[in-house]
């Protein structure tokens, strides 16, 4: 599909062939902003120019922390163009933790061989001195105009390292860069275009974080490696105004985004007004869902929601991947309806079995991610690594012609992970009806009196319950030496009243029991109270972590 070796080398020819053809527009303020392929080249050449003077040369390591989308895009396409290797840092979720998270920064790019930190003007401030000996810091926002007047021409195709190394969500101290080549990062594109082809009409939307792999893949790289217009918004965009996200979806005829189950959830309260304002969601052919699990009922719900806006239930498009695999490792068929099982809830928990039943109160509805692209298998293993039946829960381990490399300087977590050849992605799950089904972490069930309880399942049913915030709940083991057993624990954030708590922990227990589940505790805990990553997923390990340590209090029902 490509005759480039590199991203950069794509953007140069895609410019010299078709250079007047719209690639990208950013959303600033109320406006959006177009760039054409010859103007997103001439950006990227002119990042190049500037961070060549400042000192950076090709193979160097770059960290990346820039928030607005517009700089993002041209500074991450100008280390492409110099042949530095980039590592795209998220800002913390929340705001209150940037002290921390910057003096984290000097450690990471000791980590990672970084010579020059790349941030923003607004950031610029506030790093003080989280550069360091070696350490560049580099304004992003002026470095577009700095570099035009100059005549450096990059070579983009010599770029002589890898193309990225991205780096794992989860943790912000200690972070494990995934190194992906230039080769592996092209030959992945074009195996998610084989399994995903773009007709003519194509137009992508995405809000998505570009630290985060579905984001920079998904929500930037595939448009452009497909050659059909990106419509880039900024994850504050969605933050702050969700609705901005179905507003762009409608106004330019979006075919293809991608998203979180809990956007979906989230956006599942404006649909009363975007039927009252007339959003048209018919074009959309491609709705994602991945990078969290994924509720049939969810699906459902949305669809039905949507229907009057034109959302067809069938764009659902489940997926399965993960950093270590570039990122995508199966995918459904395009306009298909979605696969869903239902199962026994009981007998996968005891015995790893997924019997398949009625849909009714006590059953489990999980919904299919699809296939292996091509290039890519899936094989499920038990805890002697011995291959698993159908129906029968076992961990996923992927074999790819586009897996990382390895994790940057850190071979014995690298050979822990690949093993002759196999990635070992520490989730679960189980395959039937031609399609995998994932069921969980390895490392977060919940294992109480003989029973994996599944924190995803646990979650979806109290986030059901009134009051409860959406996307704002977990699901924890903590292990208990007197009984010797983990208690389960259900924490749910919200805005209520204190004296309105209590009950609402009674009406969360409830909802559990009417599923045939019982916990031992449901906290209440206050609004931005459970910690989450920079792209915004639960970090269970430390709630638990901080429940035991008894960091992490509230009203306990």
């Amino acid at each position: 599909m490509s005759g480039s070796r590199t991203l950069a080398g794509l953007l140069r020819s895609r410019a010299q062939a078709e250079g007047g053809k719209l690639a990208i527009r950013y959303k600033e303020g109320d406006a959006w902003l177009s760039r054409s392929w010859g103007e997103t080249w001439e950006e990227a050449r002119a990042v190049a120019a500037a961070l060549h003077a400042r000192g950076v040369r090709p193979g160097d390591g770059v960290l990346l922390l820039v928030p607005e989308v517009r700089p993002s895009v041209s500074t991450l396409f100008g280390v492409w163009a110099l042949g530095a290797v980039p590592s795209i840092l998220g800002v913390p979720y929340r705001l209150a933790d940037l002290d921390s998270y910057l003096e984290q920064l000097r450690i990471t790019a000791k980590k990672l061989d970084a010579k020059a930190l790349v941030l923003s003007g607004m950031l610029a401030e506030m790093a003080g001195d989280s550069g360091g000996e070696g350490l560049a810091l580099i304004i992003a926002d002026s470095l577009v105009e700095e570099g035009r007047a100059s005549s450096f021409q990059p070579e983009p195709e010599a770029a002589p390292g890898p193309c990225v190394v991205q780096l794992t969500s989860g943790s912000t101290s200690n972070p494990r860069g995934v190194v992906l080549s230039h080769e592996k990062v092209m030959l992945h594109m074009e195996s998610m275009s084989r399994a995903l082809p773009s007709p003519a009409h194509a137009v992508a939307v995405s809000w998505l974080p570009l630290h985060h792999d579905m984001g920079l893949l998904g929500g930037l790289l595939f448009p452009f490696f497909n050659d059909f217009p990106a419509h880039m918004l900024s994850p504050l965009d969605f933050r702050q105004r969700p609705f901005c996200w179905l507003e762009t979806m409608s106004q330019f005829r979006g075919t293809i985004c991608a998203a979180p189950p809990s956007a979906y959830a989230i956006c599942m309260g404006l649909a009363n007004r975007a039927r009252e304002a007339g959003l048209d969601l018919s074009a959309w052919e491609v709705a994602m869902i991945g990078a969290e699990p994924i509720s049939p009922e969810l699906l459902r719900r949305f669809s039905d929601k949507f229907a009057p806006c034109g959302f067809r239930a069938e764009a659902f498009f489940p997926v399965y991947g993960l950093a270590e695999a570039t990122v995508a490792v199966t995918f459904p068929e395009k306009l298909a309806p979605t696969v869903v099982d239902h199962v026994d809830r009981v007998a996968l928990e005891r015995e790893g079995r997924a019997l398949p039943c009625e849909a009714v109160p006590g059953s489990l509805g999980l919904t299919g991610v699809g296939r292996p692209i091509p290039h890519t298998e899936v094989r499920l293993v038990d805890e002697q690594d011995q291959s698993v039946p159908e129906r029968t829960q076992g961990e996923i381990l992927v074999r790819s012609a586009t897996l990382m490399d390895g994790y940057y300087r850190e071979p014995e977590l690298t050979s822990a992970a690949v093993q002759e050849g196999w990635l070992r992605t520490g989730d679960v799950g189980y395959q039937a009806k031609g399609s995998l089904f994932i069921t969980g972490r390895k490392k977060e069930l919940i294992i109480k009196g003989g029973h994996n309880l599944i924190p995803s399942i646990l979650e979806e049913i109290a986030s059901t319950v009134e009051g409860v915030r959406a996307g704002c709940v977990a699901a924890v083991g903590v292990r208990s030496e007197q009984r010797q057993t983990e208690l389960a624990y259900v924490l749910a954030e919200t805005k209520l009243e204190a004296e309105a708590q209590v009950a609402l922990g009674e009406r969360i227990r409830e909802q559990l029991r009417a599923h045939g589940i019982t916990i031992d505790h449901v906290m209440l805990v206050a609004a931005g109270a459970l910690p989450k990553t920079t792209s915004g997923k639960l970090k269970r390990k430390a709630i638990s972590e901080a429940i035991a340590s008894g960091q992490l209090t509230g009203t306990l029902a």
